[in-house]
């Protein structure tokens, strides 16, 4: 077993240990969760699934994926014990029915956002979801480049609530909100609020008992008092502390979380919280706890080959453990708010994110009111049950409002720009009314050159560029983003990336671009654009992230291309299963292959792990004793080469702008030839190479 196997098992073995056993999650929850359903496309023929359960799952990855209703429907487990139910859906797509024979119990619109339905006195029951993807021109993501899956998704439970109870509906997925208005190294102040309802006819006295834990459990802080609540009233619960010298949650550096626990009668709720401070600076970049924090990292979408949208935990603690092995600081979480449990291992890994609604590509002149009437719905749910996590700092309201979105699909007219800067403000101060102390921003990809939008009101302004792959060469993207910086101020680049088919290689510098037909997507380019990006945004302290697009490959129906193979560079072979696929991640869809560009960005952002890794590693056949140039990257002091067992040259340092991109002039031999390159402490790797 070499070393990045053993990190990566110690890594799993971790996060799986990390939490107690409870289930799906270890969030608090007062019930049990409801896995086992009836699946139905055409509400006939019924078989039984698990949830969470996308029927998308295998279709997704074609040429076309079914888009319309399913049916999911169980009985509902008697009351355990007197009090309220409820049924908590944490994402159902696109939209959903519930009903109970005949009754319609509720109607929600929107796939990534929790709802909560009341079902006391159900018990019993059968209860059906009826689940929508259709295209619907008021519900976003009208149109997207992902799919738009539809299932039950994300996992449900019953909450089993006594009669006088903490609102399910009222703060979130917790039940309660903790904003820290103000934090410093010696003192933190924090603002607890919650909702008690009383569902009985009479009145009640409820002792109401708050504390602050720390890590290890010990209370550090606490507050209690006797409340009276009238029958069928609510009471808004509060508490306003202070606490001393706070352990700050300091990024990957030390991820320290506090628990807040709170328990109102024979209920009881709790959350982990984080105390940090944190700041934009328009041309300094990003600080977090008073100290320079560049934020770098990747996008990510909830996805999986076999199972689309529908991860379990198993899927998030693995995937997570990727991320941690990459090391990077910083996860966009696109292009909608992923399941909580993503959230809950960034807060204990220190990962600092940016989330969005996925209001994407459109704003047409023909959207319906109802269209921006769910735009806001999703923005207050997400907030609302997403609000206690503090690797959460950045909100996002659109990604990529333009023509394109509307040219390419037809649909609500064309892209109407005034509207866009009307509802962004609109939006804006409703997400700041809802949480006041996150940035909330926008993500652009014209170089903010639209009517108007140099006028548009949020916090940051992101763009997703994508120089030297759609357009022009990759060495302009300095250029275009100090245009934005110098126009709009607080910078971000939130996408850039290049389709990267790991099994299509090249040795033909001249051949390298990506071809017409989009069907040659090269490694040796993608890792070309990457050395080349990495090298700017060094170069570039205003930035306060920047994410590759993205870390998985993910299922696009719409897109056929990259899927051409080749381990010489002069015969290639399509390959049917790269078709339906964005593949601009680093790491492979099935997750069982890194591609070359992501141990560049671990020699440059894992700082406790030494990396030397060959580049072209699948380029198996090169040209019988030609020179060529040999890629390292690698974060170690210093390289050796050796060529066939014998010392060949080293390198002192990289001489890459980098630090981690290393060059090595070498000749193929006659025959099969071995390179080996190996740093001081024994680090090294090796690949072979045949002759043509």
């Amino acid at each position: 077993m070499n070393k990045a196997t053993t990190y990566l098992l110690i890594i799993l073995t971790a996060l799986s240990c990390a939490a107690p056993e409870s289930g799906w999650t270890d969030r608090k929850v007062p019930g049990i969760p409801l896995e086992k359903w009836s699946f139905s496309k055409d509400g006939q023929s019924w078989e039984e699934v698990s949830v969470p359960h996308s029927y998308n799952s295998l279709d997704g990855h074609s040429e076309s994926y079914y888009r319309g209703t399913a049916h999911y429907k169980r009985t509902l487990p008697a009351a355990g014990k007197p009090g309220r139910q409820f049924l908590l859906f944490e994402g159902v797509a696109q939209a959903a029915t519930l009903l109970c024979g005949e009754d319609t119990l509720a109607v929600h619109s929107g796939a990534y956002t929790p709802f909560w339905i009341d079902v006391t006195g159900l018990g019993g029951k059968e209860i059906e979801v009826i689940c929508d993807n259709s295209e619907n021109w008021s519900r976003i993501p009208l149109t997207s480049d992902f799919n738009k899956n539809g299932g039950i998704h994300n996992p449900v439970w019953l909450l089993e609530l006594p009669q006088v109870y903490l609102s399910p509906k009222a703060y979130g997925l917790y039940r309660l909100h903790i904003s820290t208005p103000s934090v410093s190294e010696s003192e933190a102040s924090g603002e607890a609020r919650s909702l008690l309802c009383n569902a009985g006819g009479t009145r009640r006295d409820i002792p109401v008992v708050w504390s602050l834990k720390d890590a290890a459990g010990k209370t550090v802080l606490s507050h209690s008092e006797t409340l009276a609540v009238e029958g069928g009233a609510s009471m808004e619960l509060a508490w306003d502390f202070t606490l001393s010298a706070p352990r700050l949650w300091n990024g990957t550096v030390d991820p320290y979380l506090y628990t807040v626990c709170l328990q109102a009668g024979e209920d009881e709720a709790e959350t982990e919280i984080g105390f940090r401070y944190y700041n934009m600076d328009p041309d300094k970049g990003f600080s977090l706890n008073g100290k320079p924090y560049p934020l770098r990292g990747v996008g990510m979408h909830q996805d999986k080959e076999g199972l689309a949208s529908a991860l379990w935990k198993a899927d998030f603690d693995a995937d997570y453990a990727i991320v941690r092995d990459l090391g990077c600081n910083f996860l966009r979480l696109a292009h909608y708010p992923h399941n909580d449990y993503a959230f809950r291992l960034c807060d204990r890994m220190g990962i600092v994110v940016q989330t969005e609604i996925p209001w994407v590509n459109n704003c047409g002149t023909e959207a319906p009111q109802a269209y921006f009437d769910t735009i806001f719905q999703q923005m207050e749910e997400m907030v609302s049950s997403l609000y206690n996590h503090p690797s959460i700092i950045f909100w996002g309201m659109w990604n990529e409002l333009d023509r394109w979105g509307h040219t390419r699909y037809n649909v609500q007219g064309v892209l109407d720009e005034a509207k866009v800067v009307e509802e962004t403000a609109r939006l804006y101060d409703f997400t700041k009314k809802l949480d006041p102390y996150r940035f909330v921003g926008v993500t652009d990809d014209s170089v903010y050159k639209r009517d108007g939008y140099s006028g548009l009101k949020a916090d940051f302004f992101s763009e997703n560029r994508y120089n030297g792959w759609y357009y022009s060469r990759f060495e302009t993207l300095t250029r275009d983003m100090d245009q934005i910086h110098a126009s709009m101020g607080i910078t971000n680049l939130s996408e850039y990336g290049v389709g990267v088919n790991p099994w299509c290689h090249t040795w033909k510098e001249e051949d390298i671009r990506r071809d017409k037909s989009d069907s040659l997507h090269m490694e040796e380019y993608g890792n070309r654009f990457h050395e080349s990006y990495a090298a700017q945004i060094a170069n570039a302290p205003y930035l306060n992230f920047a994410s590759i697009w993205i870390m998985f490959d993910f299922a696009v129906a719409a897109r056929q291309e990259g899927f051409m193979d080749s381990d010489d560079g002069i015969s290639f072979h399509p390959a049917e299963e790269r078709k339906y696929l964005n593949d601009k991640g680093i790491v492979t869809r099935d997750r069982a292959l890194r591609k070359d560009a992501f141990y560049l960005y671990k020699s440059l952002w894992n700082k406790t792990e030494e990396t030397v890794y060959i580049t072209s590693r699948r380029l198996r056949f090169r040209p019988a004793c030609e020179p060529f140039v040999l890629t390292v990257y690698s974060n170690a002091p210093s390289l050796k080469l050796f060529v066939d067992g014998k010392p060949a040259g080293e390198a002192a340092s990289s001489g890459d702008p980098t630090g981690v991109v290393w060059k090595f002039p070498v000749k193929m031999g006659s025959g099969p030839t071995r390179f080996r390159v190996q740093s001081p402490d024994g680090t090294f790797d090796e690949i072979e190479t045949t002759p043509l």
